[in-house]
């Protein structure tokens, strides 16, 4: 998982050095997102309206434009996945808000063309997605899609993974604060600071009391005694004792 990461952050990094392209080579964007002049997917039209029609949910719900373009072959644009979606990006979503998604056949290979800045992406901070949510997400469909046997089932698998991720985000992200966990939460605060304050009056009231044991002081009471040849006698207790067999 972690070369995986790794792999799709040297991918993001790639694109922001990509090549120039020149003008003449950039299409217009595609009115549904999807691309497949090359007809790669040309024997499955159902999956083709099923990768529309997750493209436009996206889109019509959340403001995330998704571009997936599938290309046999870049040879003819002197570029790789990397680059070219660099370029589509740069020329579609100049202002962010959305993803393009380069696919070549011949090389199996993807190219991803958004950076990895944190405010890319961003148009008034409403549908763009953090970079390390974004890359969270490719992360996760790319490993879903990875054991795939057709480019079909790769691609289906991909999408379905990656707008399902977004979807859940965005639905993170605009559903509404939860009232009750507020106020629970909030009472759990007011109740612990209030048992901290009378644990607080506790100690103070048992050192209080210790400083008060300490500061008392102890006095005798006092006792006559009686004097004898103008000298103190008396006031005090004898005793005896025998030593061995015999005694004084």
């Amino acid at each position: 998982m972690l070369s995986l990461i790794c792999a799709l952050l040297a991918v993001f990094a790639a694109s922001l050095s990509a090549q120039q392209i020149p003008d003449t080579d950039i299409p217009t964007p595609p009115a549904t997102g999807f691309s497949d002049k090359d007809r790669v997917l040309g024997k499955n039209p159902g999956l083709e309206r099923s990768i529309i029609g997750q493209i436009q949910d996206l889109r019509k719900r959340h403001g995330f434009r998704l571009f997936l373009i599938l290309e046999s072959s870049l040879i003819s644009t002197s570029s790789n996945p990397s680059d070219f979606a660099a370029r589509l990006q740069q020329e579609w979503l100049p202002e962010g808000g959305g993803l393009v998604i380069v696919f070549e056949s011949d090389t199996r290979q993807l190219g991803f063309g958004r950076g990895l800045e944190a405010s890319d992406g961003l148009i008034e901070n409403e549908v763009g997605v953090p970079a390390y949510e974004l890359v969270a997400t490719i992360s996760k469909a790319v490993e879903a899609a990875e054991g795939s046997e057709t480019t079909e089932l790769y691609l289906e698998t991909l999408i379905t993974a990656i707008t399902t991720n977004l979807q859940g985000y965005f639905e993170r992200k605009n559903a509404p604060a939860d009232g009750s966990r507020s106020l629970k939460l909030a009472l759990v605060t007011i109740g612990s600071l209030s048992l901290l304050a009378l644990c607080g009056m506790g100690l103070g009231w048992l050192m209080g009391k210790a400083d008060k044991r300490q500061a008392e002081k102890r006095s005798f009471p006092p006792v006559e005694v009686s004097e004898r040849l103008s000298a103190p006698y008396g006031g005090g207790g004898g005793g005896y004792g025998r030593f061995g067999n015999g005694g004084l």
